[in-house]
C-alpha cells in the first residue's frame, strides 16, 4: 500500500502543476468586442458661430420656427471577456481520483476608452460657394427662399444684388416672419459662404438698351459707397442692444458701425467728385451735389458718436445717421443713376402665403427722393419701368393689417427683372401702428399748387418704433409715394409741388409701418385738382 501511494504521489504532482500551468496559459488575453456605431438622425438647423460645421449646408425673410438639432458622433461600446481554462485531463491509468485544478483567478478586464468624436472640420476661410450650397441645404432658409434661393413665402435671392453687409443685417435682425439669427447660430463665416453661392446663381437676363453716351463708372461707384453708408448706419442703430449686455459694449459697437459708415461716407463723396466731371446733365449734376451734402450731414453725425462717451449719448447720432441715409441719401443717389439713363424695369407679384394673388397690394420702388407707389391688379402683379439700375433695389410690398414684405432686386441697365413677394401674416396683436387725421391742405387748387400732407402715426411701442422712412401718403395713379417726417408729437407730414395734375379728383393713401414689419390700416385723402 506504501509503495502504491508513492506511485500515486509522483504521478498527482506532475498532473498539479500541469493543470497550474494550463489555467494560466489558456485564460488568455482580454477579447474586446466593438459593437457597431449607434446611428442618430440629423436634422438640419443653425450652426454654431464657431466655425465647427458638418459637412452640408444652408441659411434671409420668412416662418418664425427653425428646427434645432447637432449632428452627433456616433459613440463605439466596447466589451471585454476572458476565456475559461480548459478542463485539466485525469489519468487514465487505474481508478485513483482525478486531480482537482487549483482555483485561478480571472485576470481584471482591460480598461478600453471608448473613442471620441473627430472634430468637425473646420470650414474654409475663403468664401466658397460649392460650400455655401451645401450649408444652404441644411439651413431653415431654404424653406422659405426654395432650393435654388428663387423665392417661396421668402424673396428670390439667387443672383442677389445686395452686399455682404445687407445680407449679414438681415440675419441678425430679421423681420416677421423672418426670425434674427444669432452669431451661435449661424456664424458670420457661414453666411459668406452662402453669400458667395448667391452671387455665383444666374442674375435676371438683361435686356439690352441704349446706355448713356458718357462714363458711368464713378456714379455707379457713389451709389455703391451711399448703399453701403447706410448698411453701417443701421448697424450701429440696430445692433448695439443685440450684440451687447452693458453700455460699454453697446457703445463699442455703435463706434465701430459710426466709422465704419464714416470711411464709406468719405468714399462716397470721392466717387460724387469724380462723377461731376463726368456727368453731363446740370439736373443730374444737381442731384449729384444734393447727396454729397447729406452725406457729409452723416460723416458729421458719425464723428459726433465717436466722440461720445456713453451708450446713452452716441445712440441719437447713429439714429440721425439712419435717417438721413434712409430718408436721403441713398434715395437721391438712386435718383441720380436713374436720370442719368441708367434705367430698367422691374415686374413683381404679391401673393399670400399660400401663393394666392392679392389684388390692391401697394408696391413702392425706391428710385428717387420719393419713391415709386403702385398698385397691384386683380391678379397681384405690377409693372414699374424706369426704374434705376442699380444691384440691390429696394422693393417692398404692403396691405392693410399685414406684415409688410422688402426684396432688393438687382436690376442692371436695360435689364427686366422678376421677382415676388409674398406677404406672410397678419400683424402681431396689440402691436400694430395706426393712423388718423390723414389731410391734404389745402384740398382744393390749380394742379401745380404747394401742399402739404400730414397724418398722426402712432405705435403700441412708442414712436422710436415707427419705419422713418415709411409713412406714406401714395397714389397710385401719379405712381408716387410721399414720405412724411416727424414734424414733433405723433404728428407727420410733408409739403410737395404738385406735379401739373390735370383737373380732377386724385386720391392718396395713407398708412404707417413699424420696424416689426407690422402694417397701420389705410385711410384716404382727396385732391380736387381744377
Amino acid at each position: 500500500m506504501k509503495t502504491n501511494a508513492i506511485r500515486w504521489i509522483a504521478i498527482a504532482v506532475p498532473l498539479v502543476a500541469l493543470a497550474v500551468w494550463a489555467a494560466g496559459c489558456m485564460a488568455g488575453p482580454t477579447v474586446t468586442s466593438t459593437l457597431p456605431p449607434a446611428t442618430s438622425t440629423s436634422v438640419p438647423s443653425p450652426v454654431p458661430a464657431t466655425p465647427t460645421p458638418t459637412t452640408g449646408a444652408g441659411s434671409a425673410d420668412t416662418a418664425t420656427a427653425t428646427t434645432e438639432a447637432t449632428a452627433t458622433a456616433a459613440l463605439q461600446a466596447t466589451a471585454t471577456g476572458t476565456l475559461a481554462p480548459a478542463d485539466v485531463p485525469s489519468p487514465t491509468t487505474g481508478a485513483a481520483p482525478t486531480a482537482a485544478p487549483p482555483p485561478t483567478s480571472t485576470p481584471p478586464p482591460t480598461n478600453t476608452p471608448s473613442p471620441t468624436a473627430t472634430p468637425a472640420p473646420s470650414l474654409p476661410t475663403v468664401p466658397d460657394p460649392a460650400v455655401g450650397m451645401q450649408l444652404w441645404q441644411e439651413k431653415p432658409c431654404i424653406n422659405c427662399h426654395g432650393a435654388e434661393a428663387q423665392g417661396g413665402i421668402g424673396p428670390k435671392l439667387a443672383g442677389t444684388g445686395l452686399t455682404f453687409d445687407q445680407v449679414l443685417l438681415k440675419v441678425r435682425t430679421g423681420g416677421p416672419p423672418m426670425p434674427a439669427f444669432s452669431d451661435d447660430q449661424v456664424g458670420d463665416l457661414e453666411v459668406r459662404h452662402i453669400y458667395a453661392w448667391l452671387e455665383s446663381l444666374a442674375p435676371p437676363t438683361p435686356t439690352p438698351i441704349a446706355a448713356p453716351s458718357f462714363p458711368t463708372g464713378a456714379l455707379q461707384a457713389m451709389w455703391q459707397q451711399v448703399s453701403d453708408m447706410k448698411v453701417s448706419c443701421d448697424f450701429a442703430k440696430d445692433l448695439p442692444e443685440r450684440q451687447a449686455s452693458d453700455d460699454a459694449g453697446r457703445l463699442a459697437v455703435v463706434k465701430q458701425y459710426a466709422t465704419q459708415a464714416v470711411q464709406q461716407g468719405q468714399a462716397a463723396i470721392g466717387q460724387a467728385n469724380q462723377a461731376l466731371n463726368e456727368v453731363p446733365d446740370e439736373a443730374v449734376r444737381a442731384i449729384i451735389r444734393q447727396v454729397i451734402d447729406h452725406v457729409n450731414a452723416v460723416i458729421d453725425h458719425g464723428n459726433q458718436a465717436l466722440g461720445q462717451g456713453s451708450f446713452a449719448n452716441a445712440w441719437p447720432q447713429a439714429a440721425e445717421m439712419v435717417a438721413i441715409s434712409r430718408l436721403d441719401a441713398l434715395p437721391l443717389a438712386t435718383q441720380a443713376v436713374r436720370d442719368a439713363g441708367l434705367v430698367g424695369t422691374v415686374r413683381v407679384r404679391v401673393t399670400n402665403q399660400a401663393g394666392s394673388p392679392i389684388p390692391g397690394a401697394f408696391v413702392t420702388v425706391l428710385t428717387a427722393h420719393s419713391p415709386v407707389g403702385v398698385q397691384a391688379d386683380s391678379s397681384g402683379r405690377v409693372t414699374i419701368v424706369n426704374v434705376g439700375a442699380v444691384p440691390a433695389l429696394q422693393v417692398k410690398a404692403y396691405a392693410a393689417g399685414l406684415v409688410y414684405h422688402e426684396v432688393h432686386v438687382n436690376v442692371s441697365p436695360g435689364a427686366t427683372a422678376d421677382t415676388s413677394i409674398a406677404l406672410p401674416s397678419p400683424s402681431l396683436a396689440g402691436q400694430t401702428p395706426a393712423v388718423a387725421n390723414a389731410a391734404i391742405e389745402p384740398a382744393t387748387g390749380p394742379g401745380s399748387a404747394t401742399v402739404t400732407f400730414r397724418v398722426t402715426a402712432t405705435d403700441p411701442q412708442g414712436p422710436l418704433n415707427l419705419a422713418e422712412d415709411q409713412i406714406f401718403a401714395l397714389n397710385p395713379e401719379l405712381r408716387v409715394a410721399y414720405v412724411m417726417r416727424s414734424v414733433g408729437g405723433n404728428q407727420y407730414q410733408t409739403q410737395v409741388a404738385l406735379p401739373n395734375l390735370q383737373p380732377a379728383t386724385y386720391t392718396w393713401y395713407f398708412f404707417a409701418v413699424d420696424h416689426q414689419c407690422n402694417t397701420s390700416g389705410v385711410l384716404t385723402a382727396q385732391y380736387r385738382a381744377r
